[in-house]
């Protein structure tokens, strides 16, 4: 019987990972989780990263990520990344990967990527030789696959709040796209814009200044629909679906034009910077808050 492996990446989490909080911030995740892929298609796939697409001539865009956070990370900690395939299709390969510290889990993520040709953007069979050394890895069957969020379907609420933000050259990659850890930065701009344009309640002078709390993130997915590039302008709406007691769920749809390119489904929670524990929704945040809320009728398993 062949032995099932597990790929594992150490990250240390460096200065520039961390937000004013000082714990890391959580665009970066993906940016580990990205590393984690290369390195795996290098050392366990026998498939640099840099050939699979300069000479190769294939593409490996992220279909769908989700990542639960359950404690915080923290500067100096070194993140270790543990990734096995739980299901290898046709063109794509869902990934699962625990993110922990020693032997204490931080994150727990779920992550599908396709296999395309760059030549026509659409997807291609996996490689047989690529195939045959990722089956080394699957997990069994019985292996908890990670979170699976549910995802928003139908119209945009009139009420939602939108931010407009332009396609930068520093957000593309090599396959001329947007590189889609830089969409969590976006959703984070997002999300700023609206506390202080919408909610009349700036991160900066209000929430944390004043209030001195943060907004850290339990849990986000996001289903990307179609690549987004260079120089367009992506429309974000975004609402909340759902208020608890110091918790709040969000959608967000991205648009360039009338074409929908992603979907977010994001839940974040409130809590103290002096003891980091959840504390209520403020009143008077919770009143503003309550005139963007649209309940989420209908969910799409992603």
């Amino acid at each position: 019987m062949t032995q099932r492996r597990v790929f594992s990446l150490a990250q240390k989490i460096r200065f520039a990972h961390c937000d004013p909080a000082g714990i890391l911030y959580f665009p970066h995740v993906f940016d580990f989780v990205n590393t984690a892929v290369e390195d795996w298609f290098e050392t366990g796939l026998g498939m640099p990263f840099d050939a699979f697409h300069m000479e190769h001539g294939y593409g490996n865009p992220v279909v769908t990520t989700q990542c639960e956070f359950l404690r915080p990370c923290r500067f100096g900690e070194e993140l270790r990344l543990e990734l096995v395939p739980v299901r290898i299709g046709h063109s794509s390969i869902e990934l699962r990967i625990a993110a922990k510290v020693g032997n204490e889990e931080r994150m727990w993520l779920r992550h599908r990527t396709a296999m395309i040709s760059m030549d026509s953007f659409r997807p291609i069979e996996i490689p047989e030789a690529l195939r045959a050394r990722a089956m080394g890895y699957l997990a069994p069957e019985d292996a908890p696959p990670g979170p699976s969020l549910p995802m928003w379907t139908g119209a945009t609420p009139p009420n939602a709040f939108r931010s407009r933000q332009l396609v930068r050259y520093a957000h593309c990659d090599p396959g001329g796209i947007v590189y889609f850890a830089r969409f969590f930065n976006m959703f984070d701009a997002a999300l700023e814009d609206w506390f202080s344009e919408g909610l009349d309640c700036p991160l900066g002078s209000d929430l944390v200044a004043k209030r001195n709390l943060s907004t850290p993130s339990l849990v986000i997915g996001c289903e990307f629909l179609r690549a987004c590039r260079l120089g367009e302008q992506l429309d974000f709406d975004l609402w909340p679906t759902q208020l608890g007691r110091s918790s709040m769920q969000l959608a967000l749809s991205g648009k360039v034009g009338a074409e929908e390119r992603l979907r977010v489904s994001w839940t974040l929670c409130l809590v103290s910077r002096e003891t980091w524990k959840a504390i209520p929704i403020p009143d008077d945040l919770r009143a503003r808050l309550e005139r963007f809320v649209t309940p989420r009728r209908n969910h799409l398993s992603p």
